[in-house]
């Protein structure tokens, strides 16, 4: 049969005609994919707050002022809202979001918890539309089946289901918008996609430092996929460097210490930390992780919020997972660079999930965490890369073939057995999703579901049964519950403390579930032992005094509290306490020179100054007692104890003839 030559309008109208309808599909295609993420994460909407959600949202007294605390949100750490300290980590760009929706929506976990969906979804759909351009030679099918896997992972729970996740979330999005503005300037030259590409770097390492590991990406990115040369790709790749430098600038002249390398990392937060230096051990261990991530990809079956000491013991690189992941990492290492010269797409998935993971990985330098879900959210895409791949060679799909699908339709049925196979992983990925979903309802769950899944995290049994202590204390739960409450945080403070002696808070933790339950024996004993195992720690010595000031032994009281100032001269709290201790002896000239020192040391204490308050009109310093009660309500004008102790000194006052 003789060919037929199209004329060269029609042949021009013809390739319009597929370049509308590829464009309209891959539209569709996005589209899909942000309706697939936002649904599997539908059952998260109404969910609570959970885990450190706290220290960045509802615990935070910069993010709690709303519009407010913007300012001050732009120039502190991340935690200086909780701990006052403004050193480490800065990643203000979630901070500031998580006030703006307090500020629209105090106090109401579900429209964040919304925002963490939306956001979800539009990462999905510009995934989609990246890899589209990513793959642009190749065929449709591969960036879907990539972009939907990544989707369905369970592993990325963490991310979506806690709120204060949304450092991940917006550092992996404009990461990623990022990538595309680079791949568009590669093709046709714009300053306008470089400047946005810089602009979005800045913004992904405003809401997580770990972006930097995109660095390496982008020149391994530009060698791979497209024509640049050497020489531009350095040129683009250094372009890039610039908003990394204003990061690191600003960062350091926000931060009073950008590394905390002044401070040792608590073996609470790495396991590794107990290795002390020793490389078999460490190095160990390290890979041991390593290979527990590359299961978690593959079988993501056992997730935990917490992996710190002991959930993952020290092993050496004797053992057998470790020198398997060591021989992993090494294969796959050196097969991305032997095909890197081949530009292989699967050389370019195996070194994305290695670089982005480098950071987190404790193999270069120890972190301050042993192991995270969420430290896979960026590099399981370099996973997703690589199975779809394979699963094309499996089912022998040439991903070169580009062919023009018309519809949905001849996209799926391209290849019915590597979409039926696709299709069961995503099914089985779903399910697993939606069901650890329902562990991040709140606190409560994923406390209970955790200390099961990671049974050695002494943090984890210290954070749910301080969580069900906390829960009684502030009469969240009914009078009916607290027994049960009760004996799940002695069950829990005990295994705590089982697995990490050292771990005092679980001491006073006992010493006060056994308060409330006015079991003062067993407080004390729980006060007692603390101080004889850590004589020298200021808070035990508090602690124990403020218990024999609740037993009003208070001769007992003021030795223990004169320790604690003594270890800890700038102790706020135990001045406040060692003032209350000699208030309750009678002596109360060394009391309010105790409640002065504490107001001295933070004079916006309002509970030293209602206590001053206090101590003047028991000695019928009527004035002296109203202007520290002013002041007390000037700090906390909604508190209606103090209000009444205002109204009750103007009265004796009067009746005094004062």
């Amino acid at each position: 049969m003789k060919k037929v030559v199209l004329p060269a309008k029609q042949k021009i109208a013809a390739r319009s005609k597929n370049e509308k309808s590829n464009s309209s599909l891959v539209f569709i295609l996005s589209l899909i994919c942000a309706a697939f993420a936002f649904l599997i994460y539908s059952n998260t909407l109404n969910h609570e707050y959970a885990f450190d959600d706290f220290p960045t949202i509802y615990g935070n007294r910069i993010t709690m002022q709303g519009f407010a605390g913007i300012p001050t949100l732009l120039h502190t750490a991340f935690w200086y809202g909780l701990d006052g300290r403004n050193d480490w980590l800065y990643r203000p760009l979630s901070m500031v979001m998580f006030a703006t929706e307090w500020g629209i929506a105090p106090n109401k976990p579900a429209f964040s918890h919304w925002m963490n969906v939306l956001w979800y979804a539009i990462t999905a759909f510009v995934l989609f539309k990246f890899l589209a351009n990513l793959f642009a030679g190749k065929n449709i099918l591969l960036p879907f089946a990539v972009t939907m896997l990544w989707i369905a992972h369970p592993i990325h729970t963490e991310v979506i289901a806690n709120i204060k996740s949304r450092d991940e979330i917006m550092s992996f999005l404009f990461g990623i918008l990022c990538l595309n503005c680079v791949l568009n300037y590669s093709k046709n030259l714009n300053v306008k996609d470089i400047a946005l590409a810089c602009i979005f770097f800045f913004l992904a390492l405003m809401s997580k430092e770990s972006a930097v590991t995109l660095l390496a990406v982008v020149p391994l990115m530009l060698f791979i996929f497209t024509e640049t040369p050497l020489k531009k790709n350095i040129t683009t790749s250094a372009l890039i460097l610039i908003p990394a430098v204003a990061y690191i600038i600003l960062r350091g002249m926000i931060l009073t210490s950008q590394l905390n390398l002044g401070e040792p990392i608590p073996l609470i937060d790495n396991s590794l930390v107990g290795a002390n230096h020793d490389f078999n051990l460490e190095k160990g261990t390290a890979f041991y992780i390593l290979g527990k991530y590359i299961l978690l990809l593959f079988m993501p079956i056992t997730m935990s919020s917490d992996y710190s000491f002991n959930a993952i013991p020290l092993v050496g690189l004797n053992n057998p997972q470790a020198i398997s992941a060591l021989l992993f990492y090494a294969g796959i290492g050196i097969y991305g660079l032997i095909r890197l010269p081949k530009k292989d797409p699967i050389a370019f998935g195996l070194l994305f999930y290695t670089i982005t993971m480098s950071v987190v990985a404790n193999v270069l330098f120890l972190t301050r965490s042993t192991m995270a879900d969420r430290f896979l959210y960026m590099p399981s895409l370099g996973f997703a890369i690589v199975v779809v791949l394979l699963l094309g060679k499996l089912f022998k799909i040439n991903f070169n073939d580009k062919t023009d699908f018309a519809s949905w339709n001849n996209v799926v049925n391209y290849n019915k057995a590597f979409t039926y196979t696709l299709s069961v992983i995503l099914i089985m990925g779903s399910f697993k999703t939606m069901a650890r979903n329902a562990d991040w309802k709140n606190d409560t769950t994923i406390f209970a579901a955790d200390v099961k899944n990671a049974p050695g995290s002494s943090r984890l049994r210290f954070l749910y049964a301080n969580h069900m202590l906390q829960d009684v204390k502030q009469n969240k739960v009914t009078p009916d519950q607290f027994e049960t409450n009760y004996n799940i945080a002695i069950e829990q403070f005990s295994k705590c403390i089982e697995i990490h002696p050292d771990y005092y808070e679980s001491y006073f933790g006992l010493g006060d579930v056994y308060v409330q339950k006015k079991q003062m024996d067993k407080a004390m004993y729980y006060y007692k032992a603390i101080v004889k195992q850590m004589p020298n720690l200021a808070m035990a010595q508090n602690n124990l005094g403020n218990m024999y000031f609740k037993i009003q032994q208070f001769d007992s009281a003021i030795s223990a509290l004169n320790k604690a100032v003594k270890l800890m001269p700038d102790y706020t709290d135990a001045y406040n306490n060692l003032g209350s201790s000699y208030f309750g002896k009678g002596d109360f000239d060394n009391a309010i020179k105790a409640y002065k020192k504490a107001i001295e040391l933070s004079p916006t204490y309002t509970d030293a100054w209602k206590n001053l308050g206090s101590c003047y009109g028991t000695q019928k310093k009527f004035d002296l007692s109203i202007q520290a009660f002013q002041k007390a309500a000037e700090l906390d004008p909604n508190s209606e104890e103090i209000k009444r102790y205002l109204d009750v000194t103007y009265k004796l006052k009067t009746e005094a003839g004062q």
